[in-house]
Formats: C-alpha cells, structure tokens, sequence
C-alpha cells in the first residue's frame, strides 16, 4: 500500500520533470535544496538505481508508460506516474 502521485501536465516544463521537482512535489522533500543534499549523499534511488546526478529527469511519455518507484533511504517508497 505505497502512496503515489499523479503528475500532470502542469508539473512538466517542457515536457520532462527533474528528480528535486520529484522529490519536492510527493512531499518526501521540503524545499529543492533538502532534495539536492538527499542526492548528493546517495539516500534517492529511483526503481533500484541509485540516483547520484541532480540533473536526473523524467519525460511525462516515460512516466505515461510506465511508473517509478522513488526511494527516500531504506523505509520512504513513493509511486510516481503520468496520466
């Protein structure tokens, strides 16, 4: 029972949507800069592959297809898809 979110196309420039916007937008970060540290110090992973570059994106065709499971350490897991 994994809580997710439904990214519209509001929450896209241009068509992609970066790892901070992520984290900021399901609510597992406060602020982009708390996001960016989380990143920087290896605590993100997104389906199992650990994030490690703060320019990590994801186009809303990518997310339409197929959703991906963000990772906050080893207990927070949130859903994200497009619809």
């Amino acid at each position: 029972n994994m809580p997710s979110t439904l990214l519209s196309g509001d929450d896209f420039t241009d068509g992609k949507i970066d790892i901070l916007d992520v984290l900021v937008k399901t609510g597992i970060t406060k602020s982009r800069g708390e996001g960016r540290r989380l990143v920087q110090q290896g605590g993100v992973s997104a389906d199992d592959v650990k994030v490690t570059d703060i320019a990590t994106s994801y186009t809303e065709e990518q997310l339409k297809n197929k959703a991906v499971i963000i990772k906050k350490g080893k207990k927070v897991f949130h859903k994200i898809y497009a619809e």
